[in-house]
């Protein structure tokens, strides 16, 4: 018999793990995991390009800090909140043939592939754009500013395309996957992210200022190989009838009814907040990070890609404890001890980081919290988010945790202006941003508890 779909199933008794009405067997499971960590393998190699090389690419063509800010971070964070609450909604009453989540992936992936191509070759376009064109443009407008607008184009494309494909394929996870394993099947697409991150950095990412536009094509290709294959080989359930099309709210509603439904509940309200300030923290210092040891410590790009590999390789030894952690106690215990540690680590770093080694250290430790929040903030939404409108409220996630980028970015960017690209300055921000998410990770905590816990928790649903 199917449990209730706001419920969070007991571990199978029967041998059959059941996720709505999908039932695997062991190897059924065991199937399903192969094909979807293949994907996140070909997703998270594809993904390491943007996130590690745009800092330092915009760099070379000089950026300042300002506009690095904005492009790495505030441009997706502003894509996602113009559009997502609208797309969420959508998916979630999107009923096909072949289901509700993976249309979006067949769409997006090939727009989110060519948009990161066209980055990769931004450059060569900017300069025959400009002796194309040179005698109907200013004569102000050097190759340099144009191949930078053009790059602006591309990555607005780029992070549009790719948040619907991200929302999407974190959507598809949760309708397929069984809740009695979440955070176990978490931990393992976790180590494929940093395997997956590991051999980039190490054999890639070296290599990449000099033989650009060959990687960004190779990888996109392989890519959309990759994911359309995995794509034939996952298969959705059945869902509840959609909401009947006169029932349905018109734009200006659905964006009331978006975050009215998504910040009226304390636990749900509490867990945006702790999950914005999170990414405040660690997603908008990161790239000054990256720029801290490029440009402060010296590293090229060759220390840059083989410490960063080290770190994920390392990395490797945790997800499993603490996805065993996560299911054995709760992801939100787990979570409040990782934003701890990441403090902890972080304003270390700010007094004692000043070389190698002491930066190798830094990456080191700072890789287990990292790591454990990284996984419990996942976790976490899998089981406190309603099945039936989880890919609205996960959307919230990222609609809100783009709020965060978009101001945090652009205030990063402004400070390290102001500071005169101090990046030491990153780490102190990071430890300040945790420091305040600490305490409605804690409500999320005692809420979670008031509301059956974990043998006992039903989602509550907003009215």
């Amino acid at each position: 018999m199917q449990a209730p779909p706001s419920t969070v199933p007991p571990a199978p008794a029967d041998g059959l793990y059941r996720a709505g009405t999908l039932v695997y067997s062991k190897n059924g499971l065991l199937v399903l995991s192969l094909w979807l960590l293949w994907g996140d393998f070909a997703f998270q190699f594809f993904e390491a390009i943007f996130a590690r090389f745009m800092p330092i690419f915009l760099k070379e063509l000089n950026a300042s800090n300002t506009l690095i800010g904005i492009m790495t971070g505030s441009f997706a964070g502003l894509v996602n909140v113009l559009f997502l609450p609208v797309i969420s909604r959508w998916c979630d009453n999107l009923r096909t043939p072949v289901g509700r989540r993976i249309p979006l992936l067949y769409v997006f992936a090939p727009l989110t592939v060519a948009a990161l191509i066209g980055v990769g070759f931004a450059p060569d376009l900017g300069r025959l754009l400009h002796s194309s064109l040179h005698h109907m443009l200013p004569s102000t407008l050097t190759p340099e500013n144009l191949t930078l607008g053009l790059l602006c184009v591309l990555v607005v494309g780029f992070h549009f395309f790719n948040m619907v494909l991200v929302n999407g394929y974190n959507w598809l996870i949760r309708d397929v996957v069984p809740l009695s394993v979440m955070s176990r099947f978490l931990a393992w697409f976790s180590m494929v992210t940093a395997i997956s991150g590991t051999l980039f950095l190490w054999f890639v990412f070296p290599h990449l200022l000099e033989n650009r536009q060959t990687i960004f094509l190779t990888v996109g290709i392989f890519y959309l190989i990759a994911f359309f294959l995995m794509c034939r080989k996952v298969r959705e359930g059945e869902y509840p009838p959609p909401v009947r099309q006169e029932d349905a709210p018109g734009l200006g509603r659905t964006f009331v009814l978006y975050f009215r439904e998504c910040l009226q509940l304390r636990i749900y309200r509490c867990f945006f907040i702790a999950c914005l300030l999170m990414i405040a923290a660690t997603a908008c210092a990161n790239n000054f990070i990256t720029l801290f040891a490029r440009e402060s410590l010296g590293f090229d790009m060759g220390q840059l890609g083989h410490l960063f590999a080290w770190t994920s390789g390392i990395s490797l030894v945790f997800f499993y404890p603490i996805g065993w952690l996560c299911d054995r106690f709760s992801p939100m215990h787990v979570a409040v001890s990782a934003m701890a540690l990441i403090v902890v680590a972080n304003l270390s770093a700010f007094f004692f980081v000043g070389g190698w080694m002491s930066f190798f250290i830094f990456s080191v430790t700072s890789a287990m919290p990292m790591v454990a929040w990284g996984l419990c903030q996942r976790a976490s939404a899998m089981k406190l988010f309603p099945s039936e409108k989880f890919g609205q409220f996960s959307s919230g996630l990222n609609v809100f945790g783009c709020g965060a980028l978009i101001v945090g970015n652009l205030l990063m960017g402004l400070l390290m202006d102001f500071l005169h690209s101090n990046y030491r300055v990153a780490f102190l921000w990071t430890v300040l941003i945790a420091l305040c998410a600490i305490p409605p990770m804690l409500i999320v905590l005692r809420e979670w508890h008031r509301h059956g816990g974990k043998d006992g928790y039903v989602p509550p649903m907003p009215a």
